[in-house]
């Protein structure tokens, strides 16, 4: 008796549109737009927002950004481009920024992909002033790239 094993990679399909993946929507807009606001007022970090967004030649565009409500010591942002695969979300990219004596941080990249996938960005937003951080994680839903 003769067993084979093999290891498939099934790519996601249109066809998971509208389901549910780890706190992602699987849809076929164009963009997915994620921002969290503060819970009470009096804080340091007002907002966190992650946005992915189809640029439509193979490509998505990462962003990301971090609203003090006060001018901080230290903002950072660390943004994570992931794949939808095989039932999970898998690490594509990271991009990590830091900025100081600020209440805005803001980044933007391209980056290429490989078309059938679903992609989100998953966000961290950091807010530090003297001894108190803060800190909001937004996660897009997942968009589809033809």
């Amino acid at each position: 008796m003769l067993i084979l094993a093999m290891n498939v990679t099934v790519l996601a399909s249109e066809n998971d549109l509208n389901r549910v993946a780890d706190v992602s929507l699987l849809t076929n807009k164009g963009y997915s737009v994620k921002s969290l606001s503060a819970d009470v007022k009096g804080n340091i970090l007002n907002q966190g927002t992650a946005k992915i967004t189809d640029n439509g030649n193979g490509s998505v565009n990462v962003y990301g950004a971090v609203l003090g409500s006060v001018v901080c010591d230290k903002m950072i942002l660390k943004l994570t481009l992931q794949r939808y695969s095989n039932g999970n979300w898998y690490n594509i990219r990271t991009f990590s920024d830091t900025a100081y004596n600020t209440s805005l941080l803001s980044k933007s990249y391209n980056v290429q992909v490989t078309r059938g996938y679903y992609y989100r960005v998953k966000a961290a937003c950091v807010a530090q002033d003297g001894s108190i951080t803060e800190s909001k994680d937004p996660i897009t839903d997942g968009i589809y790239i033809k």
